[in-house]
Formats: structure tokens, C-alpha cells, sequence
């Protein structure tokens, strides 16, 4: 639509009647305030889609949803800001004064009251106590590097198994600081450990085997009890790593079997003297995951497999961010985040279905869903890759914003990068590339996952986009081509491709 300069007498000439403001609507959603902090002062207006929108004699573009807006530049003092609406013959406008003082403070909003029982007990939780005792971990327990949190949660060293023995010397908030080694420290959620009267001591690494499975390669390494661990991958060349704290090298027999379709090596570092790190180097540069566990005493690490490099046959889960009570981000005009994730993605479920792929949704429907349930879910059915599918909110209400996706993993960038490159194809701003993003879904390590914020919620443009037919269906054939474009990838960085191998059969 082409913007432009509208004579509001002239306009009005050209209609024969009005009729009260009532029936021509208009809600002023953002900017209606009367006085401003910001010489900029965006104001969001809804009317009824089709209507003609002006303000300061300035047209706008009504969107599908009937919003509309624009930022106005304000003077020192009082400014008069008109906005005019005409539908059919009808015309209503409204004045609003907006008044602006360059040095005058925002009102800061009063703390919120406590009583005294609650502020000490506020206090008590959150001052720094020093402990000494022992605890087991539970199901989901993960490790942290520190006490710092944010809407997220804190940054993640990583999640570990159950049975493992922890010695507790501290606790803060609702945390536990426990001692993985003679100078290494990690923060515990305190509803994972379990009191024991167990001890924590330092033991001596046994024999390895490393074997293939069918599935994945194996490696086993003896131990005389759980321990704690953390790992994480590394490029060029691909390497998964794995410090395993309170252990000492005795591990003089690393038996190596062949067939081996991953793992190309495995070696070990004294990297302190009770940590040892395990250095598995891959064969190829991109990782379809791993999984870490104990079996009985003994440290098993999966790493899966090259799956199909095509979507015939492959296992996709898609996760619809959101559901039930989540509402997620919601527009100005109402439309719900969860309500337009789950409509995405059941599109691309049909979409990937028609390729050939297998599709396992965390979702199927409008409900509550935990994170570790969605995981659950991936896992139990063994997805090849994954996508959780979302749509920012924030910044500006009046200005296009954009995609963004984003990863945990470092062997999961260039997923997100590929993902990204075909989003910003359809036209939307490059809202960025965002890595170690602490999300639970984003956290697994036994495939390769991203999130995708495909557009804001919260700018009227974006909207528009997000509940257009059309836009709908090239989103979702590029997400496709995304997936496609990973794939291909995949399979040149292999030295003898498996879609050639797949030919000479």
C-alpha cells in the first residue's frame, strides 16, 4: 500500500454523512496515556479491517486484524495528536493530548508490601550458608555453573543421572553448592538431592570397550561407583568431550572393536588430578547426538548413528511451544502464541509427511504439557532431529521484527544458521542467531534441535504475517527446505556420501 499525505477536509468533502463515533470502532491499545517519557510515542490503534486510518493526518495500513499504528516525534510540552477513521461514508475522530517534559521521571510503581515473617524469611533464603552433608541425585537432576538465574533459569553445566553421590557444601536460595572436585563446583536445584549417608571419594577409571551397537556406537568405561559428569561437543573436528569428576586414570586396557560407523577414536586427559576426560573424535562433522548414562557402576555413552539423509524415512519431532494454561505471547488484536504454534506445525506435520518423514509431535492438541514430558516423548520415539516452534514477543509494536533461531549445542549452530538463512528468504527482518540459548528443549544432546521464533506476537506487522494463508504456507515450505538444506549438507560433508553409498546397493 502506497503511504501518503491525506487532506482530512478534503476527505470529509467527499461524504455526504456521519454517524456517531460508536459506530465507527476504535480502541487505542498503546499510546493513549497523557503524559510521555519518550520524545518517541508509538500509539496502536484497532478498528474493523477494510476502514480508512489516519493519524495526524498521516494514512496508515489497517492490517488484517484491524490494527493499526504509527511513532509520533513529540515537542517539548503539550502535543495534539488527531486520529481519524473512515468507514464507508462514516468518519469519527478522536483527540488525544499528549503532554511531554524532557527532565521529568517516570513514576517508579511502589514495591510490593511484606510482613515481617516474610521478609525475614525472604532473607533467610537467600543469604549464603555454609553446609556439610551428603546427597544422592533424582530423576531430571542438572547441574549449574552458578547461583545467577533469569526467565530461563540459570546457565546449565548440564543434566546427570540418578544415584549419584553429592557432597553438599553450601546452599543459597533454593539451591545446593556442591563439590564435583578438589576445584570444581556446580550448583544443584535443592528437589533433586535426596540426603544420604553416603560419602563422595575419589576413585580409580577401569577398562573401556567401544562397540558398535547397530545404532549407535558405544563406549563403556568401568567405574567403582557413580560419578558426576558433564559434557559438550567441539568443532573442527567434531569431538564429544566428558569430564568425569572424582576419577583418577587406571584405565590401561581400551579395547576398540570394528565396524565402528562414528567414532573414529577415543582417547582420555588427566585434566586435574581427580578429573579425567574422555575425547571421543567422530568421523564425520556433523553429530545426530548422543546419550550419557550409567549401567550399574559402569559410564555409557551412545552416540547415535547417521540417520537417512533425506526426509523419506526420517524421524522429525516438533514441539508446538506452549499450550493449555501457557498462553505464550499474545498480539494486540488477542491471537494467541500457543494457538498459532500449534497451527504451524500441524501444517508442517502434513508438510513432512508428504516427503516421506515420520512426524512426532510433543503436542497434538490444546493442553498442558510439561518440558521434561515433551523431551519424554522425543526420546521414547527416537526422533533423528527436531524443531520447537515459537513466536517472539518485545521491541517495537509498529515496525516489522522478525525471525530468530536459536541452539544450545555448538554442533547444533549450523542447524539453527540453515534454519535461519531460509527464514529471512520470505521477506522478515534478521532478528539474529542466538547460541548456548538455555532452554530446556534446546538442552537435549541426543539430537540435533533448534527453536524457531518465526515471528513477534507483538508487532502489528508481524501479526499480519503470521495470520495470512499464504505467508503461512511459505513459512512452512521454507522451514521444509530448511530441513532439506541440513540434510544435503550432511550428506556433502560425508567423504563417500550416504546417498551414493544408498545407489551402488
Amino acid at each position: 500500500m502506497k503511504y501518503f499525505k491525506i487532506t482530512l477536509a478534503a476527505i470529509a468533502a467527499l461524504f455526504i454523512s456521519q454517524t456517531l463515533s460508536a459506530q465507527v470502532p476504535l480502541k487505542i491499545v498503546i499510546g493513549g496515556q497523557d503524559t510521555a517519557y519518550n520524545p518517541k510515542h508509538t500509539i496502536v490503534c484497532i478498528t474493523d479491517p477494510g476502514n480508512v486510518a489516519a493519524i495526524n493526518e498521516n494514512q496508515l495500513k489497517v492490517y488484517r486484524t484491524g490494527a493499526f499504528g504509527t511513532e509520533i516525534d513529540l515537542r517539548r510540552g503539550n502535543n495534539k495528536i488527531e486520529i481519524t477513521l473512515f468507514k464507508g461514508k462514516n468518519r469519527r475522530i478522536e483527540t488525544l493530548n499528549v503532554y511531554y517534559d524532557p527532565n521529568a521521571k517516570r513514576p517508579v510503581p511502589p514495591e510490593p508490601k511484606m510482613t515481617l515473617e516474610e521478609a525475614k524469611a525472604l532473607l533467610e533464603k537467600s543469604q549464603y550458608k555454609e553446609e556439610l552433608f551428603y546427597g544422592i541425585s533424582l530423576d531430571g537432576t542438572y547441574l549449574q555453573f552458578g547461583d545467577g538465574d533469569d526467565r530461563l533459569g540459570a546457565s546449565k553445566m548440564g543434566y546427570v543421572d540418578s544415584g549419584i553421590v553429592f557432597k553438599v557444601v553450601a546452599s543459597v536460595n533454593d539451591l545446593y553448592k556442591v563439590q564435583l572436585s578438589q576445584n570444581k563446583f556446580a550448583y544443584i536445584p535443592q528437589e533433586y538431592l535426596e540426603k544420604t549417608d553416603e560419602r563422595t571419594s575419589q576413585v580409580n577409571t577401569g577398562s573401556w570397550s567401544v562397540t558398535n551397537l547397530g545404532k549407535a556406537d558405544r563406549v563403556s568405561i568401568s567405574l567403582p561407583k557413580r560419578l558426576p559428569y558433564v559434557s559438550w561437543t567441539q568443532l573442527d573436528p567434531t569431538t564429544i568431550c566428558i569430564d568425569i569428576f572424582g576419577a583418577t586414570n587406571n584405565s590401561n586396557w581400551i579395547t576398540q572393536h570394528r565396524g565402528l560407523q562414528m567414532i573414529s577414536y577415543v582417547d582420555y586427559r588427566q585434566v586435574d588430578s581427580d578429573v579425567f576426560r574422555v575425547i571421543l573424535r567422530l568421523k564425520h562433522k556433523y553429530c545426530w547426538g548422543y546419550k550419557i548414562g550409567y549401567n550399574g557402576n559402569n559410564l555409557v555413552i551412545d552416540v547415535r548413528h547417521t540417520p537417512t539423509l533425506s526426509l523419506n524415512g526420517l524421524r522429525v519431532g516438533l514441539d508446538a511451544g506452549h499450550g493449555g494454561s501457557s498462553l505464550g505471547a499474545v498480539s494486540i488484536t488477542g491471537i494467541r502464541e500457543k494457538d498459532v504454534n500449534l497451527d504451524i506445525v500441524n501444517m508442517l506435520k502434513r508438510a513432512l509427511e508428504a516427503k516421506g518423514a515420520t512426524v512426532v509431535l510433543s503436542r497434538s492438541g490444546d493442553y498442558d504439557i510439561s518440558m521434561s514430558e515433551r523431551k519424554r516423548i522425543f526420546n521414547e520415539n527416537n526422533v533423528h532431529i527436531a524443531l520447537s516452534i515459537h513466536n517472539n514477543a518485545g521491541g517495537s509494536p509498529v515496525n516489522p521484527m522478525g525471525s530468530s533461531t536459536y541452539y544450545k549445542h555448538i554442533t547444533n549452530r549450523d542447524f539453527a544458521e540453515t534454519m535461519l538463512e531460509r527464514l529471512l528468504e520470505l521477506g522478515v527482518p534478521n532478528f539474529g542467531l542466538v547460541g548456548n540459548f538455555n532452554f530446556s528443549l534446546t538442552a537435549p544432546t541426543e539430537y540435533p534441535v533448534v527453536l524457531l521464533e518465526l515471528l513477534f506476537m507483538s508487532s502489528i506487522w508481524d501479526e499480519d504475517k503470521l495470520i495470512d494463508p499464504d505467508f503461512q504456507k511459505k513459512m512452512v515450505n521454507n522451514i521444509v527446505l530448511g530441513l532439506e538444506d541440513y540434510l544435503e549438507k550432511a550428506d556433502a560433508s560425508i567423504e563417500e556420501p550416504v546417498a551414493k553409498k544408498k545407489k551402488k546397493r
